[in-house]
């Protein structure tokens, strides 16, 4: 069952070229849909027109069936969370919690029961009577999130909830929003530029780009099996490689005919040495090794070959020496795009 649908959408500010044209996207019920993009892609206008607080200019907006396009934010059954946080100062952390329920008229015994429970949730239980200016940046993070959690709404807004954490704060509240998407049985929709938030976080990713759906898939579908070479190259650390076909092709390595590039993950490429000859389901590009990062657990070579640059991601820890080497590649793990950009199914 969807429940947000999103029918012909277009927002345009005055008289600018429209941000989102005839957008279509059905968000399943249940669903932790993640809206990915780089920045001006028009991930953020549409979750703010979900909530209710940006207008679209065409189109309807749908919550459970119901066409909500002329229904105030506060009438939506919606809880966002944002960017900065958006706490009251002047209002300890129990008193930011509980100040929706006031506006919903919740009785004071279940506002009391609620605030108890979401606080122990969310690790704040010994935070209620401290101020924003307090606490910490994780901290106040979750004191937005328990704010949104206590309304009880069927969806969760999220816009770059993390974005203003450090590195190791944001792993951990990516881990805490996991497992809370896992008790609520809710449905949540999260805006984010960032890949390993989208893919660790998302059962569905919606990948955007200049207002216009590039790719919709679980996790796996996106990494996997990229539509195109947008997707192709903005998912993944490092991203694909995408080398010229016909500078393939002049080097009398098996290419389809129609192919304009040819592309192939790090991770997929071995470096094989000077000598070692590809096997018959194989290719090898000679390449020059230019630099190398040891990550922990990974080497990660940047390689120049004749068809351009590329990387190779290897889990074997005994550092090559830089020069000329063989990396093989074996022909199922090469994908084909043709003129348009879009992936050729061989």
């Amino acid at each position: 069952m969807d429940k947000i649908e999103l029918r012909n959408i277009t927002k345009a500010y005055a008289k600018n070229p429209p941000v989102i044209e005839n957008l279509n996207l059905k968000i399943s019920e249940g669903s932790s849909t993640v809206l990915l993009g780089p920045s001006g892609c028009g991930k953020s206008t549409i979750l703010r027109m979900i909530a209710g607080l940006e207008k679209e200019t065409a189109g309807e907006l749908l919550i459970d069936g119901k066409n909500v396009s002329g229904v105030e934010p506060g009438d939506r059954h919606v809880a966002m969370v944002f960017q900065n946080y958006a706490l009251y100062p002047t209002m300890n952390v129990k008193e930011n919690i509980e100040f929706g329920l006031k506006n919903l008229r919740i009785p004071k015994a279940e506002r009391e029961k609620r605030i108890q429970e979401i606080a122990k949730m969310v690790g704040l239980g010994e935070y209620l009577s401290r101020k924003p200016q307090q606490l910490s940046g994780g901290q106040r993070q979750r004191v937005a999130l328990a704010r949104a959690i206590v309304k009880k709404p069927a969806v969760f807004l999220m816009d770059e909830p993390l974005s203003n954490l450090d590195a190791k704060l944001r792993n951990q509240i990516r881990t805490d929003l996991i497992e809370l998407y896992r008790k609520l049985n809710a449905t949540f929709v999260y805006v984010t530029h960032d890949q390993v938030e989208a893919m660790s976080m998302g059962t569905d990713i919606v990948l955007l780009e200049k207002g216009e759906i590039r790719q919709i898939g679980s996790p796996p579908e996106i990494y996997g099996k990229p539509e195109n070479v947008f997707t192709a190259r903005f998912i993944g650390s490092p991203s694909m490689n995408i080398l010229s076909a016909e500078e393939l092709k002049r080097a009398d390595l098996p290419v389809p005919p129609k192919a304009k590039y040819v592309g192939f993950r790090p991770e997929k490429a071995s470096i094989g040495g000077r000598e070692k000859a590809p096997r018959e389901n194989e290719v090898a590009l000679q390449g020059t090794i230019l630099a190398r990062e040891m990550l922990g657990d990974q080497i990660l070579y940047k390689v120049q070959s004749p068809f351009g640059v590329f990387h190779v991601k290897s889990f074997d820890l005994q550092m090559l020496e830089y020069g000329t080497n063989s990396v093989l590649i074996k022909n199922s793990d090469l994908f084909y795009f043709d003129e348009e950009e879009n992936r050729m199914v061989c």
